[in-house]
């Protein structure tokens, strides 16, 4: 389990996993699955590899 940190708001998220976009504009982009970090029901987001390492950070739990 790897949780990180949103630098600019603080909020914790769970990285689930990761995927490769095949839109035909984007094909071979690498995307992270993460999602909300201890609540119940945590919404869900992707987001390119490149940004999501640019606004968190990795936290040691």
């Amino acid at each position: 389990m790897i949780v990180y940190k949103h630098k600019k708001t603080g909020n914790l998220y769970l990285k689930l996993d990761e995927a490769k976009n095949c839109t035909n504009a984007n094909d071979g982009q690498q995307m992270v699955y993460y999602c909300e970090y201890g609540i119940e029901n945590p919404k869900k987001f992707v987001r390119d590899k490149f940004e999501f390492l640019e606004k968190f950070e990795e936290l040691k739990i």
